[in-house]
């Protein structure tokens, strides 16, 4: 399965949005539970999340997930959607797809087009 970063993205929204980190991750009827665990798994794995998942019949029942101090950090660099564009339009203009990269590149990414944006160079 290939890492989707708009989904890790809307993930990190929806957790970011929550009211209690103990609460379940209520999950749009968009994103198929499964993809979206394998996506919280990496995330966990990159430092970004701390997930607790409840599997009934081999599949995620219950989802609990909280952001990392990371997680916080890399979310805040691509939160600004005119900053995340501007990032997936440069990555394009490079004959890449943002899959291909990784989320420390993303990341620091974003914060040359926040810098641009605040005039810090």
């Amino acid at each position: 399965m290939k890492r989707d970063m708009e989904l890790i993205r809307e993930l990190m929204f929806l957790i970011e949005s929550q009211d209690e980190s103990h609460k379940e991750l209520t999950l749009p009827s968009n994103i198929n539970r499964e993809i979206a665990v394998y996506h919280l798994n990496l995330m966990e794995q990159a430092g970004f999340t701390k997930n607790k998942i409840v599997y009934g019949d081999n599949s995620p029942m219950w989802i609990y997930s909280s952001l990392t101090w990371n997680g916080h950090d890399f979310l805040d660099s691509i939160k600004n959607d005119s900053i995340w564009n501007k990032v997936k339009d440069g990555i394009k203009t490079k004959g890449l797809e943002l899959g291909q990269l990784s989320f420390g590149v993303i990341k620091d990414l974003a914060k040359i087009e926040l810098k641009k944006r605040l005039g810090i160079e």
